[in-house]
Order: structure tokens, then C-alpha cells, then sequence
């Protein structure tokens, strides 16, 4: 897990958005997944306290942001799911008694993959990113973790290039 000396920019979960394809904000901490068989990548990168996920491959680029700044300029409120041209999300916010959501942030912070820890309330302020390419198909998935309101951001996306 990385420690980050930063306060987190995003922090109330209500506030998430969701936007595409937009310009690479400030990275704070990232992972690179190659996929040989494909020629292609999955980038994940910690923002801020929210996320970027970018998918290069051979037929071009394709990049989520999930973060409070997704919603500047009148973008995506975060949706429950979105299914297009080859693209699916799916979130959900889950908000949890102290004692449930320090076990589940204590399996995602055990989870592996790309997990970062910002300053503030509570032991538990992630961003937790994992994925994979299965198939010809990029996976990933998500934790924003909340501890001053005990509330879980998940995501769940595929992306088919």
C-alpha cells in the first residue's frame, strides 16, 4: 500500500462523477498491466483520492475518470450502470456501521493491486485499483473508501477494444 502525503482532493462520496476519454489529471500513484496477447495495456492511476483507468490498444485509446472533478462542466453524476460501444460500468455505494466498514476496508487494503492510503479521517482513506485482461476483454475494478461517512464507492467496468 502507498502512503500519500496529500490530502485527497475528492472527499464525500455523494460527490463522484463519472467522464470519458478526458485529458490525464495528476497522477499520484499508477500501475501498468501489458497484455502481449493483445497488444495491448490497462493503465490505473490514483487521482486526487479518485481514480483514472486507460485502455491503449492497437484500435486507439479509451480512458474512465471517476472522480469529483468528473462532474465540473456539467459531466456524469455517477450512474448506477452504463452499458455502450463496448464499455460497461457498474457502481455501487454502499454506506456501512463502523465495525463493517473497517473489516471490508481491511480486505481491500489486503486486496493486491494498486492501493493507495491519503491522509485524513479514519485509518481507512483508499482508492483501491485491480485489473485484467481476460479473453481479449480489460477488466477492472474499484474501492473508494469514505471513512468519515463509513460509505464504499465500488466500480465494476469492461472495456472491449
Amino acid at each position: 500500500m502507498l502512503r500519500l502525503a496529500c490530502a485527497p482532493a475528492d472527499i464525500r462520496a455523494g460527490d463522484l462523477g463519472v467522464r470519458w476519454n478526458a485529458p490525464m489529471p495528476e497522477i499520484l500513484a499508477e500501475m501498468l498491466i501489458d497484455d502481449p496477447t493483445t497488444h495491448s495495456s490497462l493503465h490505473l492511476v490514483v487521482i486526487g483520492g479518485s481514480h483514472v483507468v486507460t485502455v491503449e490498444a492497437p484500435s486507439g485509446r479509451f480512458r474512465e475518470e471517476i472522480s469529483c472533478h468528473a462532474r465540473e462542466g456539467g459531466e456524469w453524476p455517477l450512474p448506477g450502470a452504463v452499458d455502450k460501444q463496448g464499455y460497461r460500468l457498474e457502481t455501487r455505494t454502499r454506506t456501512l456501521s463502523p465495525g463493517e466498514f473497517a473489516a471490508e476496508a481491511a480486505d481491500i487494503a489486503d486486496g493486491g493491486g494498486l492501493i493507495a492510503s491519503f491522509p485524513g479521517e479514519g485509518e481507512y482513506h483508499l482508492t483501491a485499483l485491480r485489473g485484467a485482461c481476460v479473453d481479449g476483454v480489460w477488466h477492472w475494478w474499484t474501492h473508494h473508501l469514505y471513512p468519515g461517512e463509513n460509505t464504499i464507492v465500488s466500480t465494476r467496468s469492461q472495456y472491449h477494444p
